[in-house]
């Protein structure tokens, strides 16, 4: 199952001060605690609107979400929340369920070094239901890369639940475009009638190797 986190910095730090924070510190941190199966750090590095609400958009794979949960009511939990509070601001960290489609491209992999992405926030339009949303949002990204001559390799959408009782933004879905060369297709695109934006992002997307 893969859960994703929209993760904003501490007012008082810089956006580069959080980003090696949570590279550095916080990410390392939860290596052997949790059972992660992929975890990447999209961090923000433009985007429209400015600011757009969060710094870093977190994926996680695990087998078992009870599983982490229960970690997070221990001591690891404890640890875990106690350095959050060093780097992001804490109560306005928002967690949903993602359920990930293959859109465009070769499947996901394990992906070393900087990945720059270009990400989108969306929200159904007035009236349309989750099922034509989530077949919208597929089929225009599908276009979309179909079309960028190379400048789009790969393309996922993920359909969102927000947690029970946790802060979300209106969001129904995120669309990510891995980006090669000059990029700009799923930033500068418009969206079709059954879709609305409510953020258009550029990030450096960093991801965990847990073999080799």
């Amino acid at each position: 199952m893969k859960t994703v986190g929209l993760m904003p910095k501490r007012p008082d730090i810089s956006r580069a001060a959080f980003r090696d924070h949570y590279e550095n510190r916080h990410a390392p941190l939860a290596l052997g605690k949790f059972p992660f199966e992929k975890y990447v750090r999209n961090h923000v590095v433009e985007s429209a609107p400015d600011p757009v609400g969060f710094d870093c958009l977190s994926e996680f794979w695990v087998g078992d979400v009870a599983e982490v949960q229960r970690i997070m009511l221990g001591e690891v939990g404890d640890i875990m929340r106690e350095d959050e509070r060093r780097f992001t601001d804490q109560p306005r960290i928002a967690p949903a369920v993602a359920e990930e489609f293959h859109v465009f491209g070769p499947a996901r992999e394990v992906e070393d070094g900087i990945t720059r992405k270009e990400i989108l926030l969306l929200r159904r339009a007035p009236g349309v239901s989750k099922d034509a949303f989530r077949a919208a949002a597929i089929g225009w990204g599908n276009r979309l890369a179909s079309t960028s001559q190379g400048r789009l390799i790969r393309v996922a959408f993920d359909a969102l639940t927000p947690f029970e009782g946790r802060y979300f933004p209106r969001c129904d879905g995120i669309l990510q475009g891995w980006v090669e060369g000059e990029g700009g297709v799923l930033f500068d695109a418009v969206p079709p009638s059954e879709i609305e934006i409510d953020g258009r992002i550029r990030t450096d997307s960093i991801e965990t190797r847990f073999s080799t």
